[in-house]
């Protein structure tokens, strides 16, 4: 029977983590489990997924890809098993553009989708966190707030600069993030019992891939022969790490500096090879205020996927948050631990740097020397 499933992330639930390893077991998981994970390069399944979408993602929608999705379904529809697609930005796809992607897969038998759906109070953090990498400059208080008063006021996706504050203008974390209103959208296409939601587990087991488990479990794939490991990659940012380079960016706005240059030396450099090699703590933490309210966001979603009738991989108990604060919550960082990361960072740079040119040349420097020797003589001469 042909199955294809749908992994639509969402963001930051360990999706870049699920797909290197699904990349780099493919061969594996087809003569093992009979599991197809198309595509020439990793690249293709995003490019499949903008070009699903080319008005929201008009910058990424080169038409240089656009024979992409064409190859990914020849490739699935000449395999007569089990098929998975998976990019986060799929979690974006309008009704209309859902219904033209599962026209073109009604060659399979049954489609099923598939989400990995982390709590807010790892997400608020985590999401926050890649807006700064990217150049934004609000707060996470900011952040979090503007995120709440969406919610609260029925406007997800629609906060604006008069009741937010201008640096969160067009925040569009519940785009991504509202997992009831995404579920719900694709449970109308593909029916409830063919939704299914991976929970990320919390913390770091001491042994084993708990979300790698998960998911395998949803797509009944063997677990046991993929044993091809991906590199632990850190992407979190301490919160006066977070903070310095908020600070940074209040500097570095798209007015002052190309992309090309922040992503190169910002992103690359100072974020990718120094920051995330330092010694780093914990991310920014919720306030009480807004602990108190994601806990009260998250037992209404968690109810409403529990009622849905999803397939749950994982506990219902992951999405949960705790009203009462976490011991490891990192309060807001002093000016003195963001200072330190400054002059860390900046010594890292000079360590790093290329030698300038060596000084002036020989002549120069001659020349130099033999204007200091006549002054010299010039002012024993007027002494005399």
């Amino acid at each position: 029977m042909s199955v294809v499933y749908v992994h639509i992330g969402l963001p930051k639930t360990g999706t870049t983590h699920l797909q290197d390893r699904l990349w780099r077991n493919r061969d594996l998981a087809l003569q093992t489990s009979g599991l197809l994970y198309p595509g020439n390069v990793i690249s293709d399944h995003f490019h499949a997924a903008v070009h699903l979408q080319p008005e929201r993602y008009l910058d990424w929608a080169d038409p240089a890809f656009s024979g992409v999705w064409p190859k990914l379904l020849g490739q699935m529809r000449a395999w007569p098993q089990t098929s998975l697609l998976s990019h986060e930005l799929y979690s974006t796809a309008t009704s209309e553009q859902i219904e033209r992607l599962l026209a073109d897969l009604s060659f399979a038998d049954e489609v099923h989708v598939i989400a990995t759906v982390r709590d807010l109070a790892r997400q608020l953090p985590s999401v926050w966190q890649e807006n700064v990498k990217n150049q934004r400059r609000a707060s996470f208080d900011e952040f979090v707030d503007a995120v709440a008063f969406a919610a609260e006021s029925n406007t997800v996706g629609e906060v604006s600069a008069e009741n937010a504050g201008p640096l969160v203008e067009d925040e569009p974390f519940w785009e991504f993030q509202d997992h009831v209103g995404i579920l719900a959208k694709w449970a109308k296409f593909v029916g409830p019992e063919r939704v299914h939601v991976v929970t990320v587990p919390r913390g770091r087991p001491a042994q084993g891939d708990a979300l790698w488990d998960r998911f395998l479990r949803v797509l009944e794939v063997d677990a046991a022969p993929l044993n091809i490991p991906v590199p632990s990659l850190n992407s979190s940012l301490s919160a006066s790490q977070a903070e310095f380079l908020r600070g940074l960016n209040q500097r570095l706005q798209p007015e002052t500096i190309e992309w090309r240059r922040y992503e190169r030396i910002i992103k690359g450099q100072v974020i990718g090879e120094i920051l995330f090699e330092a010694r780093s703590g914990a991310p920014q933490g919720l306030t009480v205020k807004h602990r108190q309210w994601a806990a009260a966001q998250a037992a209404t979603m968690v109810e409403a996927v529990r009622s849905a009738g999803y397939d749950v991989a994982g506990d219902l108990a992951d999405l949960e948050v705790s009203a009462d604060g976490a011991a490891d919550d990192a309060p807001m960082p002093s000016d003195r631990e963001v200072l330190d990361v400054a002059l860390d960072t900046i010594a890292s740079m000079v360590l790093a740097a290329p030698l300038p040119k060596v000084g002036p040349p020989m002549k120069t420097r001659a020349a130099n020397v033999l204007r200091r020797v006549k002054r010299r003589a010039l002012a024993m001469r007027r002494s005399l």
